[in-house]
């Protein structure tokens, strides 16, 4: 495997997932406005959340701190949670029911945590993990109003709830132990293969054929009124990830504290411009 066929490094990655989350969240807004452009762009935007994924699973295998990366994400799930208890109780925009999103922030932050639990090995660690699922399963039933809240209670909480569900625990869960799996494989056998260029091939397949089951499986809910907690029709577009996972070199590419800061701030500004745009132009 030639290195110049993994072009993509971690900052072009994180760029193009910024610009499709963006089409997500304009889709969003679109809903009553164009609602042939907002399916569009809600169909590109969900290849976002598995790149996320992928760079979280990634980050949380090279962060010198993980400590440091979980209150960093939490703190940026506090501002969407507040954003979102805002703009709940926005008159104009009680259409698009905007608590009823959930907060992605909420997802990477209990993912990571999750992973935190399971590399410090304690007694009580599996307590917590529990707790964690039962969070996402009450979340998940609420959402799909199994367990019904009163509206202005929904409005207040709705973001401290995952946006992914039951679907974002399964793909990240399903993506964390086939990659420990498959390290563990290729430590018994060489670990110098971990330094070419095939092992990073190699582990974008292995992602890839993740997000090509859990497609199909998005797909064929769509011929039943089950669902994971997400859009069974968008969740079917995530193997378009594939397009850009495949050709990860795993290089950092250009960075900078000014770099850093600016994809941490980019969510909730960009929420709040778009908020802003359609509130007074449209």
């Amino acid at each position: 495997m030639k290195e110049k066929i993994l072009f993509i490094n971690n900052l072009t990655l994180k760029i193009i997932a910024i610009i499709i989350m963006s089409l997500s969240h304009i889709g969003l807004f679109l809903v009553n406005i164009n609602e042939t452009i907002s399916t569009l762009f809600l169909s590109i935007g969900s290849l976002a959340f598995p790149i996320f994924i992928f760079l979280l699973i990634e980050g949380m295998s090279k962060t010198s701190s993980l400590i440091k990366y979980l209150l960093r994400l939490i703190l940026l799930a506090f501002i969407i949670f507040m954003a979102i208890l805002i703009f709940s109780f926005v008159p104009s925009l009680s259409s698009f029911s905007i608590y009823q999103f959930g907060n992605i922030f909420i997802d990477l932050s209990l993912f990571l945590l999750i992973y935190y639990l399971l590399k410090i090995n304690k007694n009580y660690s599996y307590i917590f993990i529990g707790l964690i699922f039962i969070y996402f399963i009450v979340t998940y039933l609420i959402k799909i109003n199994v367990i019904s809240l009163d509206i202005n209670v929904y409005k207040v909480l709705g973001g401290l709830f995952p946006q992914y569900s039951l679907f974002g625990l399964l793909l990240f869960l399903t993506t964390l132990i086939s990659f420990y799996f498959y390290d563990k494989r290729v430590n018994k056998i060489d670990i110098n293969f971990k330094e070419t260029s095939s092992y990073k091939f190699s582990k974008n397949a292995i992602y890839s054929i993740i997000l090509a089951v859990f497609s199909i499986i998005s797909y064929l809910l769509t011929f039943t009124n089950f669902s994971l907690g997400t859009n069974n029709v968008y969740s079917t577009y995530i193997i378009l990830g594939v397009l850009f996972i495949i050709f990860y070199n795993y290089k950092k590419g250009y960075k900078s504290k000014l770099v850093q800061y600016f994809f941490y701030l980019y969510y909730p500004l960009h929420i709040v411009i778009i908020f802003l745009i359609f509130t007074f132009i449209f």
